[in-house]
């Protein structure tokens, strides 16, 4: 296979940014063992601590999601000369080579990303089964990534191996 040595950089860049952003969440994951998965009371009575760990989860989970999603897939068909058009493309031929096991199931990361945009006194249920779903998936999320660099190392992609915490 030929790469478009000009995004290849850019792709690099990207997977960057995303390995950092996997490591934190990773961690993320570890600091709350403990906590999740929570309750609707849990969340009522948290205390500074655990809301400071539930929003870094919950930043670094969306973060992961949308750099995977918006920049690292789209620089990775790119650097194979693909020309995504649309989301929905870009998720189908992720998914062709075996880098997502479903569109939809990244479809569903992607609803539960938003869910945390409510903040609403009333929506909090809807707050802890988002972050209860995130806490779910988020092996899930990370394997995406994982499923990333061994593709890339599959067609002589060198990329940086992703250092994630035990979890």
């Amino acid at each position: 296979m030929t790469l478009n040595t000009s995004y290849l950089k850019l792709l690099t860049q990207n997977w960057f940014q995303a390995c950092r952003t996997a490591t934190r969440l990773s961690v993320s994951v570890v600091r709350l063992k403990a906590d999740l998965p929570l309750t609707a009371d849990d969340l009522q009575n948290a205390d500074e601590d655990l809301m400071e760990k539930l929003d870094a989860f919950r930043v670094r989970y969306g973060d992961l999601q949308d750099f995977l999603g918006g920049k690292v897939f789209r620089s990775l068909l790119m650097a194979e000369d693909e020309e995504p058009v649309s989301m929905a493309d870009i998720l189908n031929r992720i998914e062709k080579r075996g880098i997502l096991d479903s569109a939809d199931q990244w479809r569903q990361w992607r609803e539960i990303r938003n869910a945390f945009a409510h903040d609403y006194p009333e929506a909090e249920a809807e707050r802890v089964n988002a972050l209860n779903m995130a806490w779910q998936n988020t092996p899930l999320l990370l394997q995406v990534a994982e499923n990333v660099y061994r593709y890339c190392e599959q067609q002589g992609i060198e990329l940086t191996e992703i250092e994630r915490a035990d979890i």
